[in-house]
């Protein structure tokens, strides 16, 4: 069962003569939905928006989602309509709803196959592997997760194998394979502990937890549960919390402690009547029901185990509903009823004889679709040899008419092509003329940011070596002088002074490293713009916040001085012009497009400025000669927000 993991977002409170709205990564995504016109990075935010909603406000994220999908087929953007799928299945598994899921999985794939996308058709697989287990057709489940697990570690994605993992480790509980099942769940476990990824572990240690109870390791398995348990209310994620109660009232149930296995289960129930998860729904009422029937509570466990066979159907989830129908047949037998109990073994029966027999038909089915394969194959060569042959006789014939053709149109296509080659040299050099100006026009830039950057790198050495030394001697010698006139020591003037000297120091080493930024060089574009960040807040001059999305990675010396000099300037003049109190930069990588966003909540931008600025031409610019785009968005009152990209392939040093 696929887990989904909250954003964690950053609350930031606006003050003034009215409320702002909080720069949070909602609201940056909600800005790019609406501007306009709508691209395909507008139909991801649109994904990522509604995912926010998930899975508690499940019909509000289902809206977004959909919403998504429209315009991914208003685009012509089918990789859009098949990320549609990877969110859309989320919402029919909380409704049970496994077949409308797989065949979403199902087409997801083949679009996925058609753009040779295989890190995408990877997740289309492991989709896929959920809902033929959920349905109960675990052979079919198993041979998903390994494709999945076999692109994981072709296309390098090795931190989705604990997810693989543990699909697997749940496979073989299914499959009472319960050695292999441990082994799986402590693969995952692994896995998860060494990236940090409590989820995971959360969901691993299910299946371990399980494996380690049917082994006849009880203790061991209870105090997995209740790990669990403990996790679940640490992330505040309800479905681990609900596994580990499901997994201990088991436990208790085999240990003869029924009370306290029926409050497990009531706790699990009460918790479904808020939260919308048929598959725990299902679980705890045939556990309940058993456990009254445990109980001599066999008319009240009637009642339950009816609904739960009802639930089973509507979910298709077979596996399940196999167990009812046998829970169901010893509740009637108890209740004397031996009609309705023998109806009940019947449809037990008919539905396990199903279960286990379905991988050796899956393996007929397989053996005869290879062979069906292998015979149109067969045809399909007797075809193409039929055609050839045809293909040699229209060869011959029309050969003659060929050269007949030729003759004749020869003379015709001569003087074409003159008239051609003349256009063609008219076109030709007006093209020169245009690349030889933008050459000119990026070489001045170059030359003129490279001088700008050799006097920036001046007077920071001077600033730090001259200046910076001379008041560190400063403070050298009062500190002297301060031993000498034990006076001093108390003396406030003295000691203001002091505190003056050293916020000079500080000054002149902040302004030092803005100029020429050490960690720039060192570590790379992403840690040097969070630390200009948090410089500006710390100075209190301009609360700044940033985040990053993606590997960013090193780029060209070059060109990540330039994106760190854009990225100054913008924050900058929003403490120049903007009189905001916050501000937010975004920094985030896709393939080969970096896209930086820069927005502030203070007055706004006026359009005629924005449109004949001075300062906006010039750093257009300085973005447009390092094969990027700027767009500003904003309106007087209403902040102002910049949106740059830049194509990096030529400039990745990955």
């Amino acid at each position: 069962m696929n887990r989904i993991v909250l954003y964690i977002l950053l609350l930031c409170c606006c003050t003034g003569w009215r409320a702002q709205a909080q720069l949070t990564r909602a609201d940056s995504l909600y800005r790019l939905i609406q501007r306009q016109p709508a691209d395909t990075a507008t139909v991801t935010a649109i994904y990522l928006y509604g995912d926010q909603f998930y899975p508690d406000q499940p019909d509000s994220a289902a809206y977004y989602f959909k919403k998504g999908l429209a315009l991914s087929r208003q685009l012509h953007y089918p990789l859009g309509a098949a990320i549609f799928t990877s969110y859309y299945i989320n919402i029919l598994n909380l409704r049970g709803e496994y077949t409308k899921a797989l065949f979403l999985a199902t087409q997801a794939a083949v679009i996925y196959k058609a753009f040779n996308d295989e890190r995408r058709l990877m997740v289309s697989y492991n989709n896929m592997g959920n809902e033929y287990h959920e349905t109960g057709n675990f052979s079919a489940a198993a041979n998903y997760y390994l494709q999945a697990l076999a692109l994981a570690e072709k296309t390098g994605q090795l931190p989705v194998r604990k997810k693989l993992y543990n699909n697997l480790a749940s496979i073989f509980l299914s499959t009472e394979d319960y050695e292999k099942s441990l082994t799986y769940a402590n693969r995952a476990i692994a896995l998860a502990r060494q990236d940090r990824d409590t989820p995971r572990t959360a969901s691993a240690l299910v299946n371990l937890g399980y494996a380690l109870t049917k082994l006849g390791k009880s203790g061991q398995g209870e105090a997995t549960f209740l790990e669990v348990i403990r996790l679940g209310r640490y992330l505040g994620d309800s479905t681990y919390v609900m596994d580990g109660l499901i997994n201990t009232g088991s436990i208790y149930s085999d240990m003869n402690q029924h009370d306290k296995a029926l409050r497990q289960y009531e706790q699990v129930m009460a918790i479904t009547d808020h939260y919308p998860d048929q598959d725990y729904r299902l679980y705890a009422q045939l556990g309940f029901g058993q456990e009254l029937l445990k109980t001599g509570q066999a008319a009240r466990a009637d009642t339950v185990i009816a609904s739960t066979i009802a639930l089973a159907k509507r979910m298709q989830a077979n596996d399940e509903l196999r167990q009812t129908y046998l829970t169901a047949a010893e509740i009637k037998e108890a209740l004397r009823q031996p009609q309705a109990a023998l109806q009940y073994r019947r449809q037990y029966e008919a539905l396990n004889d199903s279960l286990l027999g379905a991988s050796t038909r899956k393996h007929v089915q397989q053996l005869e679709i290879a062979f069906q394969t292998a015979e149109k194959d067969k045809e399909l060569a007797q075809k193409k040899l039929l055609l050839t042959e045809k293909d040699l006789q229209l060869a011959s014939r029309a050969k003659w008419q060929a050269i007949f053709l030729l003759a004749a149109g020869l003379l015709a296509a001569l003087s074409l092509l003159i008239w051609l080659r003349y256009k063609q040299r008219i076109k030709l050099q007006a093209q020169r003329l245009q690349t030889l100006e933008k050459e000119k026009t990026v070489q001045v830039l170059e030359a003129l940011m490279q001088g700008e950057e050799k006097e920036r790198v001046r007077l920071s050495k001077d600033l730090h070596d001259g200046i910076g030394g001379l008041l560190s001697a400063v403070k050298m010698h009062f500190a002297a002088i301060r031993q000498e006139q034990t006076v001093l020591k108390e003396n406030p003037a003295y000691m203001h002074a002091i505190g003056l000297l050293d916020d000079a120091i500080d000054d002149v080493r902040k302004t030092a490293h803005n100029l020429m930024p050490e960690t720039l060089y060192r570590l790379g574009l992403k840690d040097a713009l969070q630390n200009f960040c948090s410089n500006i807040s710390y100075s209190g001059t301009l609360q700044v916040q940033f985040y990053s999305a993606g590997e960013i990675g090193r780029f060209k010396p070059n060109f990540e001085l330039s994106v760190y000099r854009i990225v100054q300037e913008l924050v900058n003049n929003i403490i120049k012009h903007s009189r905001a109190n916050e501000a937010l930069v975004q920094l985030s990588r896709h393939d080969s497009l970096l896209s930086i966003t820069v927005e502030d909540n203070g007055v706004g931008i006026d359009q005629t400025a924005k449109q004949t600025g001075n300062g906006l031409i010039s750093l257009q610019s300085r973005i447009h000669a390092l094969n990027g785009n700027i767009a500003i968005d904003g309106a007087t009152g209403q902040g102002t927000t910049a949106y740059i990209e830049f194509d990096v392939s030529i400039v990745s040093n990955n």
